[in-house]
C-alpha cells in the first residue's frame, strides 16, 4: 500500500488515445523504499508497433518490470535476454560491460541515467560502483518467453570472467 500511495503522488497527465504522457510534476520514489523483485510480470501488450515487432508474435509481447539492487562492486552473471531491456539507474553507479569486435567495452551510468540493453542473444553484464547500485529494468520479450534473463557460462570475446 505504501508504494501505491507514493506512486499516486506523481502528478501525471495522460493525453489522447495514443498514450502520450506529459509529466507536469513527477515525484521520484527513493530506491530504499521500494522492494526489490518484479513489480509486474507477463503484462500483455497488443497492437505492438512495427518498430518493436521483431520480438512480437502476432503483434503481441510480454513486459516485465524489475527492481534490482547490487551491493558495492557486485556484478551480475554474464547473461542475455530474449528481447531488449530498458534500464534506469536510480541509485549509485552501474557499469555496463559488453564486447564489440572482440574488445571488451565498459560504460558507467550514474543515478538519473539509463540505457537500452538490446537483448536477442547479446551477452553482457552489469557491475555496481563502490556504493552499490539500484536500477529498474523493463524487459520487452516475446509472448511466453521462458525467462527474461538467460545466464551464460562464458563472457563474450575480449572480456575476462
Amino acid at each position: 500500500m505504501r508504494l501505491k500511495r507514493m506512486l499516486a503522488a506523481a502528478d501525471v497527465l495522460v493525453l489522447g488515445s495514443g498514450g502520450v504522457a506529459v509529466a507536469t510534476h513527477v515525484t521520484t520514489v527513493e530506491p530504499a523504499n521500494v522492494p526489490t523483485g518484479f513489480f509486474s510480470t507477463h503484462t500483455k501488450i497488443n497492437n505492438v508497433p512495427r518498430e518493436v515487432s521483431r520480438l512480437a508474435r502476432r503483434g503481441r509481447m510480454d513486459v516485465f518490470t524489475q527492481h534490482a539492487r547490487l551491493t558495492a562492486n557486485q556484478a551480475t552473471a554474464w547473461h542475455t535476454h530474449p528481447g531488449p531491456g530498458i534500464v534506469s539507474v536510480v541509485a549509485g553507479k552501474l557499469t555496463y560491460e559488453d564486447s564489440q569486435g572482440g574488445r571488451c567495452r565498459q560504460k558507467t551510468y550514474k543515478r538519473g541515467q539509463g540505457f537500452v540493453d538490446r537483448g536477442f542473444g547479446y551477452v553482457h553484464r552489469a557491475v555496481a560502483g563502490p556504493d552499490g547500485a539500484d536500477f529498474y529494468v523493463t524487459y520487452l520479450t516475446p509472448r511466453r518467453a521462458p525467462t527474461q534473463t538467460i545466464d551464460v557460462n562464458n563472457p563474450p570475446e575480449g572480456c575476462t570472467p
